[in-house]
């Protein structure tokens, strides 16, 4: 067997290693533990942010003088919970009266679970959510999650509200002490992801009501994704504080944490990868109160909770709330649209700028051709055509450094006892020739900020979920996941990154120097260089692969087409200059 066949033979058998001692099922054979909960290090006490009228404090009993007014107690009420179905085109809510009209489920219409049901984001199990507390002047969390309520539809399990072409509303009361209640009334939007939410505070003068009045959300996001784990990385708690313009982001830890937030705050939300709950207020509020806790190890549920705190005055015979509230995708366009910095969430990584107009030419091209597929066809040709001018300078380059190989070999052999001569020689000769040795590189340069923002662009972006590249269904079903047609002993078979490493080999077998042949580390570099870029790219999406993969191709085609150009005489090396001599 030859030293080369020995090298390739080599590295495939490395890549195999690599790949089987990365996959699930070896992972959990070696590790049975894993998974199960082991010491971390503490939560930061501190989640202060750079605005200098935020600052972040463990939660502490507050002391205030009690006004001399008897606490909420509540009325006898007999009241039956009931449940209302809200539908739109988009969305479609399930709340109960139980609270002033909590949500049990939020379904998505436009989207579907890899079960083709429909997206869900409220957390199995959580009740409670959108529920209101009194906090503050001796009155300790006192919560309405689960008292009863009155609904405008009236009384029953199966209460209906369709919302298909102007706004509707619907409204809750819920009543307290004596003649104090509070009504909340829900409007809902037939062409939009959130609805308003109005809560007035009637006769709350009479008694003590505490400082703040909360509004709450439970329990954060529910997964939807196949991939639990790439799901959870992306779910946090966000907050726009004070004069940011960027929100500040909330990691969930294995440890449980509480915290208050007390500063400017704008808004409050939560987000896994592709879909986010907002809450809004009217008005900045003073502070907010979070819950974070990843229970179960890295593919448990992420528990992020949160309520806003809106500060009341206890004198008025009436006060409100009010908020905005948005259940639905991180499109980038439709939280733009809010102007109100929700659209930062999202995570485009390094060079954003290039990904954001990628994604607006992806949508306009595919608001013509309706397959996210031929999409990235055409968009790897027009970047293709963006990069010829300096695809055709480096494979210039590359012709000049094989007509000067034989000249740098003589030089190699000459000079073979004094680097810093050699070195010398070398630039000389690459002048004289107009060479530049670092010529090949600014395509890679040009290429790399290009599949930097392509990968967060298919990672992340909710366009592309789901999106087939229409005709190859039975191959490519997804392109934002890896094109897995086959799994043998828990190992994903993904033809894509194969196809991209063979035509990455022929790229650097047609680019490398002739002469290069002679230095066995320069012909096993494209082996290693490709079995890296294999193991990188073998679980990125699929689209992110078909456009590296296509690229590939055309430059491989260009490099083809491109003449040849053949030195008529050799290239004569610089003679040593004599000592001793004028």
């Amino acid at each position: 067997m030859s030293d080369q066949k020995r090298t390739l033979f080599a590295i495939v058998l490395m890549a195999v290693i690599l790949l089987v001692f990365f996959s699930e099922p070896y992972q959990r054979m070696m590790n049975p533990n894993a998974g199960k909960e082991e010491p971390r290090p503490a939560i930061e006490g501190s989640f202060a942010t750079p605005s200098d009228s935020i600052e972040t404090e463990t939660i502490v009993e507050e002391e205030f003088t009690t006004p001399e007014k008897p606490p909420i107690q509540l009325d006898s009420i007999d009241i039956a919970e009931s449940w209302v179905t809200v539908s739109t085109p988009l969305f479609e809510l399930q709340l109960s009266s139980l609270g002033g009209g909590t949500i049990e489920k939020a379904y998505l219409n436009t989207y579907l679970t890899k079960d083709s049901s429909r997206v869900q984001l409220i957390q199995n199990g959580v009740r409670g959510v959108l529920s209101n507390q009194f906090i503050g002047f001796d009155v300790e969390n006192f919560s309405t999650a689960d008292l009863p309520s009155e609904c405008s539809l009236g009384e029953g399990r199966d209460l209906k509200l369709a919302v298909y072409g102007e706004a509707r509303s619907l409204s809750f009361t819920l009543p307290l002490d004596g003649d104090s209640y509070i009504k909340r009334t829900f409007t809902f939007y037939a062409d939009s992801f959130h609805f308003d939410l109005t809560q007035e505070l009637v006769g709350l003068d009479a008694v003590n009501a505490g400082r703040y009045f909360a509004t709450s959300w439970r329990g954060g996001i529910a997964t939807t994704e196949p991939n639990l784990k790439d799901d959870l990385l992306y779910t946090k708690l966000y907050a726009l504080l004070g004069d940011d313009t960027k929100p500040s982001d909330y990691e969930a830890k294995k440890e449980a944490k509480t915290e208050i937030t007390t500063g400017l705050t704008r808004w409050v939300g939560v987000r896994s990868k592709y879909f986010t709950v907002l809450m809004t207020p009217d008005s900045p509020v003073s502070e907010f109160r979070q819950t974070r806790h990843h229970a179960n190890g890295d593919t448990g549920p992420k528990l992020l909770s949160f309520d806003v705190r809106d500060a009341f005055d206890r004198r008025a015979a009436v006060s409100s709330s009010n908020y905005t509230v948005y259940l639905g995708p991180l499109d980038y366009d439709i939280l733009l649209g809010y102007e109100r910095h929700y659209e930062d969430m999202m995570n485009w990584g390094w060079f954003g700028f290039i990904g954001k107009w990628s994604l607006r030419l992806f949508k306009w091209l595919y608001s013509y051709i309706p397959n996210y597929g031929i999409v990235l066809i055409i968009f790897s040709v027009l970047v293709k055509l963006l990069t010829s001018p300096l695809t055709r300078r480096q494979l210039a380059s590359t012709q000049k450094m094989q007509q000067a190989q034989p000249a740098i070999a003589e030089l190699n052999e000459k000079y073979k006892g004094d680097a810093q001569k050699l070195q010398q020689e070398q630039m000389k000769l690459y002048k004289e020739m107009g060479v530049n040795p670092m010529g090949g590189c600014w395509p890679l340069l040009v290429q790399m900020p290009i599949l930097i923002a392509m990968f967060n662009l298919f990672r992340t972006t909710i366009e592309l979920r789901g999106a087939a590249f229409g005709g190859l269904e039975w191959w490519i079903a997804d392109l934002s996941l890896p094109d897995t047609v086959a799994m043998i002993g828990g190992l994903p078979i993904n033809p894509l990154p194969l196809i991209m490493s063979a035509t990455m080999i022929l790229q650097q077998k047609l680019m490398t120097p002739s002469g290069a042949a002679t230095n066995p580390q320069m012909k096993n570099m494209p082996y290693i260089m490709t079995v890296m870029f294999l193991f990188i790219f073998y679980r990125f999406p699929s689209g992110l692969n078909l456009y590296y993969t296509l690229f590939n191709v055309m430059s491989i085609a260009q490099q083809k087409l491109l003449p040849h150009k053949t030195p008529e005489e050799k290239v004569p090396v610089p003679a040593k200059k004599a000592k001793g001599k004028a």
